[in-house]
Formats: structure tokens, sequence, C-alpha cells
């Protein structure tokens, strides 16, 4: 509870912040802040969004989180002046045309006043072109079953020769428009898209031949059209079809013949690649067994393609420099005639050298050295051709053995609310403030229990009427379980199940079972039995159903520190918090609790004796009712059970009594204003009647009353 002055424990920090994104981009759709999940959604255009989560970082008792407005610019030519960026930044402001920039203005952290990183997801494929898209059908690729747009390595490359902004600034006049349509149409079939960034660090030779790398293609100037055309290595042909040279077609000679084994060629390849959607890196393995189990040893290579955006296509790449790498491959230095001229960098052909054994072999070209004007030999360095994209990997994608946990906020389905106590609040607020109370003052608590392994504790926010919520301080989920049997008001050993971070419990603490408050006397961890001392604080002792839960709440507790009056009603609601942030209010269930001023109530008496027995089956004659003084003011913070003697009584307290018929409460006998221990109720009626005792002090009744049934019957003459 606290004191009722407020307490500076910390700032929250407003910042504007003003972000370049890159280039123009299609669209925004995510925003993490400290490597969390601020908003996801999707924004195409110029637009204000509300980022809310102000729990990102733990709230105002961890380090705060993300709360404001953030304006899209996406970088229009006819983009206008941002006014509130223009207001924070001052001066002559430029309208940031041609970029894509955001303006944040809001929270961004508390208690810490160092903000974190922000970053971006975005996806780029259609905007910011040099005039109008190329072949806008095939440019974006959906990949992950959408949640992926990936874009058109062939597109990629056309980009980086057309693009007069930042790429080679070539005419499009000096593409050759077929041939990149053909590869184009052939990567959209495969699915085959690439996510990549260039931020000019490298040069755009390097990043268009990384691009190739990925795709398995080549860009070339064509000797017969002067045009640059795209070709993809793949397994694509017949082999009937593709030219042949031999001695008596073409073939001069075989000038180098590699036939050696491939010796510690690799046989395992490992894929690198990085997912778009958690930005993270991650890896593909394939391995060649039968290479492995020749060689005797794993011989493994590691390939970096970080614009390979799924697992799926890690695997088929994979699979094709596996095959490129782990196979004795053959390598020729071949002379051919003028009839060579129309083999393309990377194109199949066909040899044949009886002399040397070569019956028939594909091969794919690479160096190519057209001679000179005295000697028209076209030299060409060819391989043997294995390359070819598969549909399918080898090994289809494995599911990860672990799987990660659950940090998702989930709303606690066991709670409750109670009211607090004058022991609570004894506890927890200092004599100087205990005092400040008075009999209207009421404060309320809740109890519950964890939803799932990884909750952390909850978020407590309350409300009168049609207020709005108010946050207020954060409480631990509290230890628990239930009764496996019904117990009777003099039982002090009861067996639990289902329990919940029962090795939490201390002895000497307090337990609520139902209404009433319990002491625990000793645990048993291993067979699950409680000994607890009854009818303590407040309270008296109860009968119990099996299945009852009992809350071991003794620090455990969330309380709301607010001070409220006797009378109101209180709504509730309890947001659980996790590693991944606070659950979302709209998902927090609301609980009603209509407050007594529970604190101010005097004790109930303890001990009580009826006919010098506890709690008999019958009674012959005057019913006469014995009991023990209770002070909540002496008692303080003790956990005074019901079979303790006197303590007190507090001031003022007197106590009342009366009898009353167990089939319809009408009341037989009846005593008050008792300031003693002692009362006699006198009846003539014969049959089941039930006791009830109570404190008042100052016109306050006791929160609970002594209430036990018995037969009465008289006297024998």
């Amino acid at each position: 509870m606290g004191s009722k002055k407020a307490v500076k424990v910390g700032y929250r920090y407003f910042f504007g912040i003003h972000m370049g994104v890159g280039k123009a981009i299609d669209e925004l759709v995510e925003i993490k802040v400290g490597e969390k999940r601020a908003w996801s959604g999707s924004v195409t255009s110029n637009q204000t969004i509300n980022i809310n989560a102000p729990e990102l970082f733990g709230g105002d008792n961890g380090e705060g989180g993300i709360q404001g407005t953030l304006d899209v610019m996406m970088g229009a030519p006819d983009q206008p002046l941002n006014g509130r960026l223009a207001a924070m930044l001052g001066g002559l402001v430029p309208a940031f045309r041609g970029v894509c920039t955001l303006f944040y203005d809001g929270l961004v952290t508390s208690m810490n006043p160092y903000p974190k990183a922000w970053t971006f997801r975005v996806r780029r494929a259609l905007k910011g072109w040099d005039g109008a898209v190329w072949y806008p059908e095939r440019c974006v690729i959906d990949m992950a079953s959408g949640a992926i747009k990936a874009m058109n390595p062939a597109h990629i490359i056309y980009e980086c020769l057309t693009n007069r902004d930042w790429g080679g600034g070539m005419d499009r006049s000096r593409i050759d428009d077929a041939s990149f349509r053909a590869a184009a149409t052939a990567l959209h079939a495969e699915g085959f898209g690439l996510c990549l960034r260039w931020v000019r660090q490298d040069s755009l030779s390097a990043f268009v031949s990384h691009v190739l790398d990925h795709i398995g293609g080549n860009l070339f100037v064509s000797r017969r059209t002067g045009l640059f055309e795209l070709t993809l290595v793949r397994d694509d042909y017949d082999p009937e079809l593709l030219p042949l040279f031999d001695e008596d077609s073409g073939l001069l000679s075989i000038m180098e013949d590699d036939n050696a084994a491939t010796a510690g060629a690799a046989n395992e390849v490992i894929i690198k690649w990085r997912s778009p959607i958690d930005n993270t890196n991650r890896q593909k393995r394939e391995r060649n067994l039968a290479a492995i189990q020749g060689a005797g040893q794993i011989l493994s290579t590691t390939i970096e393609y970080p614009g390979i955006p799924t697992d799926e296509l890690a695997g088929r790449v994979a699979v094709r420099d596996l095959r490129a790498r782990s196979v004795g491959l053959k390598r020729f230095k071949v002379q051919l005639d003028r009839r060579g001229r129309d083999i393309k960098p990377g194109g199949a052909f066909r040899i044949r050298s009886l002399s040397r054994g070569i019956e028939m072999m594909v091969v794919r070209a690479g160096r190519f050295e057209d001679g000179t004007l005295g000697s028209g030999a076209i030299t060409v360095t060819a391989v043997q051709d294995v390359f070819g994209l598969p549909a399918t990997s080898m090994t289809p994608p494995q599911p990860p053995g672990w799987v990660p946990p659950n940090t998702t906020p989930a709303a606690a389905t066991v709670r409750r609310l109670t009211e607090v106590t004058w022991r609570d609040l004894v506890q927890t607020v200092d004599p100087a403030n205990v005092a400040l109370f008075d009999q209207t003052s009421a404060f309320i608590a809740a109890l519950a229990l964890k939803p799932t392994p990884l909750s952390l504790g909850f978020g407590i926010e309350s409300r009168v009427g049609s207020a709005a919520f108010a946050s207020a301080e954060s409480g631990d989920f509290c230890p628990s379980g239930l009764l496996v049997g019904a117990i009777g008001r003099a039982e002090t050993s009861i067996q639990l199940t289902s329990v919940e971070s029962i090795d939490l419990v201390e002895v000497g603490t307090a337990a609520l079972i139902d209404d009433e408050i319990v002491r625990v006397v000793a645990v048993d961890l291993g067979t699950l039995v409680v000994t607890i001392a009854r009818g303590c604080v407040d309270t008296v002792p109860a009968a119990h159903t099996a299945g009852a839960r009992v809350w071991f709440f003794d620090d455990y507790a969330g309380a709301d520190p607010t001070e409220y009056s006797a009378g109101v009603s209180v709504q509730m609601r309890l947001r659980t918090i996790t590693s991944s942030g606070m659950l979302a209010p709209e998902l927090a269930p609301i609980d009603t609790l209509s407050l007594v001023g529970r604190q101010a109530l005097p004790y109930p008496p303890g001990r009580l004796l009826i006919g010098g027995a506890s709690y008999p089956a019958s009674v012959v004659g005057d019913v006469v009712a014995s009991w023990a003084h209770r002070d909540r003011i002496v008692q303080a913070d003790q956990l005074i059970d019901t079979t303790t003697g006197d303590i007190g009584p507090e001031p003022g307290t007197t106590y009342s009594c009366r009898l009353l018929r167990a089939d319809n409460s009408s009341v037989l006998a009846s005593q008050t204003g008792i300031s003693g221990t002692t009362a006699t109720l006198t009846t003539t009626y014969v049959g089941q009647v039930i006791l009830e005792v109570w404190s008042v002090r100052g016109g306050l009744n006791s929160w609970q009353r002594h209430r036990v049934q018995f037969s009465r019957t008289n006297p024998v003459p």
C-alpha cells in the first residue's frame, strides 16, 4: 500500500525521431525496437500510424515501451512538407522527396534515458524504378505461402544495369529483352526470389555477380547482337538437340584434359541464408553420403547466400552446389573452328573424341578466346555439365527437434479478488501512514495462477464505474493447490492436488481457503500434505468442500495501492507479463469486487466453545457459549489462530450472539453488548438450531461470525 504521497521513481522519455529507411519502398510491414516487435501491419502510402506498445520493455516497472505516432513518408515526387517534422527541426526544412523516411514522436523508454535501436521490415520491388517497371507481371515472387514477397533476380539485375540514379544508367535498348524475360519467367516458375539489400559498400558489378552466384546465371554481351543477355544454368535441354563437335564437325583439338579424380572435393555443403521475417541467420546442410563413404571423412564447405529467404529454396541451392563440388568433374580446353561462334557463355554443347575415349559428353562453356586474324580457332574452356536446379531437395526440410518456448502473454484464467485486511496493511505500510486510515478506507488485492510456465507476473489495472483503467502495481503469481477431500472446522491436516509452485510455500505464512485465512504449520512436499492452524486474522473456521482452492498468498498477492471508500465497487484486470511483453488490455478479463472497509472491522472472537465443547453435535438444556478476546491492533501482523486464548480486546469491543431455528432462521434467543466472554441462551425449542457469535465495535460488526449448527433437546425431568 504505502504512503499516499506520490514518490518519483524515474522518468518517461519522449523523443521526436526522424529516421531514413532508404530509396522508395513498396510497403512497410513491421517495426522492431530493441529486437521486439512494436508494430506490424501494412503501409503502402503516406500515412500516420499509432504505435501502442507502452509495455514493450516492461512498462514503467521496467524500461518502458513505445507509444506515439509515426508518420510514414514514402518520398513521392509531390510529397508535401511534414508540418510536425518541420516544427521540430525549425528553419528551412525540405519535404524529403525521393527517399522513404519516418518521423516518430512519443514515448521511447522509461527509467532508462538511452533509446533502443529501431529496425524496419520493408518490401521493395515495384517502386523506385527509373521509368516504368520492366515486366511487372513477374517482378514479385510470393514465397513461404505469401509471407515473403521477394524480388525476381532477373529484375534486380535489369534495374542495376538501367537505373540512372544509382545503377549503371544503361539505355534499355542495350538489353536483350527476350533473354531477360525468359530468365525472369523461369525464375518466377521456380519460386526463386531474393531478398537483398545494396548499401553501396560494394561495387555495383560485385553486387550483380553476387546475384548471379545465387541463381546460377550468366550475364554477357552477345557477340552477334552486342546486347546484354542473361541466361540460367539449368538442366533444361534435350541432349540430342545440342550442337555436336567432333573431329569431323568443328572440333580441332582438345588442348587440355583434366580427368584426375577430385580427391579432397567437398562432400558436404552448408548454405548460409537469412530469414527476412525475423532477420536471423540460418543454415541448410546437404551431404553426398556416397562421397563421404568413399573419402572416409566429411569434407565440408560453407557458402553464403544472404539473399535466399526460405529454407526450401536454400535446400534446392544446396543440392545444386553439392553436385557441382562433389562430382569428379572433367575439364577441357577445346579448340573449335568458326562453327563454334554461336556458343554462349554458360551454354551447353556436346563433344566427341573417340581417340580420347569420349563417346559423347555434354559440357558447359566457360571462358572464350576468339582467336586472331592469323588463326580463326575459337578456344573454349569447358566443364562437364552437372548443373541443374532440382525441383525438390535431396533431403526435405526437417522440423527442428527444439521447439522455441511460447512467450506470448496469456490471460490468467484462475484468479480472484480479495479485500485487504488490517494485517496486510500493517505488513506493508509504515505506522505513521497506517494511522491516517479511517474506518471508511478500503483496499483491494488480486490473486492469480500462472497461465503459462513462462509467465513472469502480472500488471494490475483498476477503475471505478466507467472511468478509464489506471495502472497500479504489479503482482506475482500465487502458489496454490486444490483440496483432495472435504474438511470440517476442526481439521488441521489437508491433502492437496493440482499444486502450483508449492515448493515456494514457507512455514508460518498465511493461506486462504475460500474465505478462511489459515496459518501454514508444516508442508510435506513428498505427500503434498499441509498442516494448518485455523481461523486466523479476521476469519473463523469453516467447512470446505473437496476441490476448494488453497491460495498461499503471503508475498504473492498483487495489491492496488489506491485508497477506496467502503461501499465502492472496483473493477480490476490483470495483464500477464512475459519476456515478450504484457498482455493486451482488451484480452484481460475484468473482475469486480464490492468493498466493505474490511481493514477497520473488529476481529471476531476466537476459541468458541458450546457447552465446553468445540462444535458439538447436540446440546441438552440451555446453550452456554464461551469465547476468547481478539484485538486486531495488538495482533498486528501476527497469525493468531482460533485456538489461542485471550488477546485484548480492542477498546470499545463488545460481543453479540443469538440462537436461530435452522429451518426458518427465526430468532429463539439473543444477547448484545456483552463485554465478557460467555453468554447463556435459553429456549424451549427442540430441534436443529444455529448459534451465531460475533464482535461489535463503534457500530461495526466483524467481517465474519461464528455460525454453528447442532441439535438442541430439553433435559430429562
